[in-house]
């Protein structure tokens, strides 16, 4: 299997398995609640702030659980990338892994958890803020159910985007952006400076990433390229944001003979 097949199959994989997680952490908040409701079918204040804690737990034992197991087959990204610049005409010592290398490895496992976290923390205070904010309006708890449910997987309608949605998109762009971050780490320290864009195209594939599929660039060409402007651009470096969220492309080194 191909790097690019790899990363693309691991990308959709991570996606589905995150979403998966957050249905099963939805379901388990909203048991949770409903053995603590009380004879009138109301989460008092008191049973709202005690929760919290609850839902701490929770969300660490499904969707940290998953964010980790998920930034750690990242390894397989990083052999699939070794195996192929091994076969590029390079000197031999770029062609094996370095303790500099393993812990420039694990920095980088280390950012694409933390966005994990950082959606983590963010959506416990959502819910926490929500259950409090409903129990002191004597909200009946079918009507807390669906705020939960909008919440978290986006099944009820709600203003703004759920958690799922933002944590589909993490668990996508994070394996890609590793990629990126990794190829052009070893490709430099190679002395590397052509990459041609890669990857599959689909349905929605942007224009711009239609235009420079599979063509080879230098980095200075691609800097160049990228200061254009496009539907669906996100700002940063070329080689980590590459067409924007959810790209499927990635760069591969290019050595000329």
């Amino acid at each position: 299997m191909s790097r690019t097949t790899l990363i693309e199959k691991l990308a959709d994989q991570h996606e589905e398995q995150i979403k998966r997680t957050l249905e099963d952490l939805e379901s388990r908040i909203i048991r949770d609640i409903s053995i603590a409701v009380d004879q009138q079918d109301i989460v008092t204040t008191q049973i709202a702030i005690q929760l919290r804690t609850n839902l701490r737990r929770l969300i660490q034992e499904t969707y940290t659980t998953r964010a980790d197991l998920n930034v750690r087959e990242y390894d397989r990204i990083v052999t699939s990338f070794m195996n192929e610049f091994g076969e590029l005409n390079i000197p031999d010592n770029f062609k094996t892994l370095t303790q500099v290398d393993l812990d420039t490895i694990t920095q980088l496992k280390f950012q694409s958890f933390s966005g994990y976290e950082e959606l983590a923390n963010r959506y416990l205070t959502e819910l926490s803020s929500n259950v409090y904010q409903n129990a002191i309006a004597g909200k009946p708890f079918n009507e807390m159910v669906k705020d939960i449910s909008g919440l978290i997987t986006g099944d009820v309608d709600r203003r703004g985007r759920s958690m799922s949605t933002y944590a589909s998109q993490i668990a996508h762009d994070s394996v890609m952006q590793f990629d990126g971050q990794f190829t052009v780490y070893k490709a430099k320290q190679a002395g590397i400076n052509k990459y041609k864009y890669t990857g599959t195209l689909v349905r929605d594939s942007r224009d711009h990433c239609r235009k420079h599929l599979g063509k080879p660039y230098t980095e200075e060409q691609i800097r160049q390229i990228w200061q254009s402007s496009w539907a669906g651009k996100s700002e940063g470096d070329p080689f980590i944001v590459r067409g924007g969220y959810r790209c499927r492309h990635t760069w591969l080194p290019v050595v000329e003979l």
